[in-house]
């Protein structure tokens, strides 16, 4: 919920829209950085370790957004937070483990929507706090609440989880030069099938458009449409309830039927409904577009997880997961440098245009390189 309304939250510190995306894109370059050591990590030292360190770290940034009031400080601490993306390979890689591979899109989606079940609840939460208390204090009145869930959600992480890393998964690889960084990425390109790579730059692409609009739906519904706070939290409130209702029947039907058709009816789905919600001008054609944007939308996450997982090895996923998440936070920073600048100096409707045109661009990369595999990788 912090990530919901803290772009709207912030410019009431006094930021503007350019700042939100430099602050954007130098979180997804400290991620690029990290997101290698992750991997490393994960293929080699397990995953268990490094989900429970984050998990801990993650508990200090609630406190200190409730804290902070000066919106450079808060800057800055956003940007420190991102390096608790250092378990981001770990956790898709044990997911990854975890599933068996003729369920991996249902078991995926399935987790997915067991864990964010709460967020059904929470923007009614925050959107009263804010609506009663004013954008400052109701945020600030969130973050205190989301100290209490992330302590919560560290403790069960650190009692429950068990490690899924094989232990002859690390004597196979016999990295030379002392398991080097440098060696262990050396491997990665000899892994990368065609499929493989078509499917990454695809994802760059979408990373792209959705890091030129991510953080700007809020202001531009708040600012230009004038929904209230309490609006928007009903609406993010039901996108997280539709979410959790279509996004199981969905991970089956692209398990049974195809996970490429599935990608393809997405991308063409969303390509064209931000230009839909900046001619929105009501809080029903907000919530109309918003809904479709999550029907059209909520498969793509869990299809394109598993269908990464089924076209690469368990010994090498840790890092090309990693690999994939690295070129992933390029796309994100440059679709946050571009969308804040469009969304500042040029006009406030064109990011939401430029999102439709990358769309379109990963469409093609997934029609013309990507396959599925006629053997899936456990």
């Amino acid at each position: 919920m912090i990530g919901v309304y803290m772009p709207k939250y912030f410019l009431n510190l006094g930021g503007n829209a350019l700042t939100l995306g430099l602050i954007g894109a130098i979180g997804a370059i400290v991620q690029f950085f990290m997101l290698p050591l992750g991997g490393f990590a994960a293929d080699y030292y397990g995953r268990r370790k490094i989900l429970v360190a984050t998990a801990f770290y993650g508990i200090l940034f609630p406190f200190l957004y409730f804290i902070l009031q000066d919106w450079r400080l808060f800057a800055v601490v956003s940007i420190f937070a991102v390096f608790g993306s250092l378990s981001g390979p770990a956790m898709r890689a044990m997911v990854a483990d975890s599933v068996p591979p003729e369920k991996r899109t249902s078991g995926i989606a399935a987790l997915q929507v067991f864990s964010s079940l709460p967020q059904v609840i929470a923007p009614f939460i925050w959107g009263w706090l804010i609506e009663n208390l004013g954008w400052i204090d109701g945020f600030r009145a969130g973050c205190f609440y989301s100290i209490i869930t992330a302590f919560i959600s560290a403790l069960i992480v650190g009692i429950f989880l068990k490690e899924t890393l094989k232990k002859q998964s690390t004597t196979k690889l016999g990295l030379p030069n002392n398991n080097s960084l440098v060696a262990g990425f050396s491997e990665v390109r000899y892994s990368l099938s065609t499929s493989l790579k078509a499917l990454i730059i695809a994802y760059v692409f979408v990373v792209l458009a959705n890091g030129a609009v991510g953080q700007y739906y809020i202001i531009y519904a708040t600012d230009e449409i004038k929904l209230t706070a309490l609006q928007w939290s009903m609406i993010v409130s039901l996108q997280f309830l539709s979410a959790s209702i279509l996004k199981i029947p969905g991970a089956w039907v692209a398990d049974k039927f195809g996970k490429r058709k599935v990608l393809l009816i997405s991308m063409l789905s969303c390509a064209p409904l931000t230009i839909l919600f900046t001619i929105s001008h009501s809080f029903t054609q907000v919530l109309v577009v918003m809904l479709l944007l999550v029907v059209a939308g909520i498969y793509y996450g869990p299809t394109h997880e598993a269908l990464q997982a089924d076209l690469t090895p368990r010994a090498m996923r840790g890092r090309i997961t990693a690999l994939w998440s690295m070129v992933g936070a390029l796309g994100a920073a440059s679709g946050a440098l571009v969308g804040g600048w469009l969304f500042q100096t040029v006009n406030r409707t064109v990011p939401f245009y430029f999102f439709t045109a990358a769309e379109l661009i990963a469409l093609i990369f997934l029609v013309v390189g990507v396959r599925e595999p006629l053997k899936k990788e456990v």
